[in-house]
């Protein structure tokens, strides 16, 4: 069995391995039995040991930083399952711990952000309990585990937004999806608000990065084979470039540590509110890129085009009225917009909205969507194929 590159003991018997695997790094709990050590399930208490090892505060251990929120306990595992980058188990039906099977890359924006959301007493995201980082010999920090409030029954919002959406377009009457997406303007604009201690200044090699790497993603999607939306990207490529020209009007705004990969399915609904989860950065972005400040107006823009591509799915799996379907789209991305706006106001930090950046950060989005699609999700590309054309030919921008 090949050796761990680090170990940190979380309890007799129980503790996290940091390995090194054909696909990766991973942190994967272990615990001893008559065999010596094994892989931890639920049930064999590993997760249990981290939330008593957290009401311990926190503290550095070798390589590790354990950062400690909490002074509570919980005792019962059980598993939630795996997804691309975690193994998530839920203790005591009050908390969830998310062993990191995949490590990514540091620096990992995580940890900074969700520090200081919870400095600043934002209640938008699952109450954070406490979280674990690494620091390889060789690398920067990033995060091995973390522990949150567990939200039972949460749904994202590629179900509650879709529900919302498909519901508008057949009945024709918009309150519910404008009430929602007027509740996701407020919180995105309290998290901002929240965040603003992190501000800066972009510099000009900040707004010439965000408008070569824009171009970058167009020349890469005019590189591929296929879709509808790559033949159109090649066809109005001139077009699609002085859009994205925009981009120089980031240095007009602060850049702050923002969510960086905002979209719906980021946003919980859990108990009749709204919360943001998934502080990692955008996942196409090399792991130097994700931990940058960005203008607030990238996370606007994911989330307004997202937003966009619920009605995409909306129609996908609902027969609707083309022209209806349009005008629920229309009232929720304008209600998102507006409330967005006067929450900022309420803040005191309007000038994180710069109008002139939305359309160019909601094409480059649409872009990234086409270059994902094809790399990782081929069924996804129905959205991109049917956003890009909408949003090219849309002279309104909300």
């Amino acid at each position: 069995m090949t050796e761990p590159l680090d170990v940190l003991n979380l309890a007799d018997g129980v503790r996290l391995e940091v390995v090194a695997r054909s696909d990766g790094l991973a942190a994967v709990p272990m615990v001893v039995d008559a065999g010596g050590w094994r892989r931890a399930a639920a049930g064999d208490g590993a997760a249990e040991a981290l939330l008593r090892m957290l009401t311990e505060g926190s503290a550095t251990i070798g390589r590790f930083t354990i950062r400690s929120w909490t002074i509570r306990a919980a005792t019962g595992e059980r598993s939630v399952g795996v997804d691309q980058t975690n193994e998530s188990v839920i203790v005591g039906e009050t908390a969830v711990v998310k062993w990191a099977t995949h490590l990514q890359e540091g620096p990992h924006p995580a940890p900074r952000r969700i520090a200081v959301l919870r400095e600043k007493g934002f209640h938008g995201i699952p109450v954070p309990w406490g979280l674990i980082t690494w620091e390889p010999p060789d690398g920067a920090e990033t995060l091995v585990v973390s522990v949150d409030e567990y939200l039972p029954g949460a749904v994202d919002g590629w179900t509650w937004a879709v529900d919302l959406a498909t519901g508008a377009a057949l009945t024709g009457r918009h309150d519910d999806l404008i009430s929602a997406t007027r509740q996701v303007g407020e919180l995105v604009a309290d998290m901002h608000a929240a965040l603003a201690s992190t501000s800066g200044v972009p510099t000009a090699d900040d707004v010439a990065r965000w408008h070569r790497d824009a171009l970058a993603t167009l020349d890469t999607v005019c590189e591929l084979d296929g879709s509808a939306s790559v033949r159109l990207a090649r066809e109005r490529r001139t077009d699609i470039a002085a859009e994205l020209d925009g981009l120089a009007e980031v240095g007009r705004t602060p850049v702050i540590a923002g969510h960086g990969d905002l979209h719906v399915g980021q946003i919980l609904l859990a108990g009749g509110r709204f919360v943001v989860t998934d502080f990692d950065g955008n996942p196409v972005l090399p792991a130097e890129q994700r931990a940058l400040r960005i203008p607030p107006m990238l996370d606007v823009a994911g989330m307004t085009q997202s937003l966009a591509h619920v009605a995409v799915v909306a129609r996908r799996y609902t027969e609707l009225d083309p022209q209806e379907s349009a005008r629920a789209d229309a009232s929720g991305r304008r209600s998102f917009l507006t409330a967005y706006r006067a929450q900022l106001r309420a803040r005191g930090v309007e000038p994180f909205y710069v109008h002139a950046l939305l359309r160019p950060f909601r094409i480059q989005q649409v872009l990234r969507e086409i270059v994902y699609a094809t790399r990782h999700l081929p069924r996804w590309m129905y959205v991109p194929d049917a956003a890009l054309p909408a949003l090219l030919d849309d002279g309104i921008t909300s």
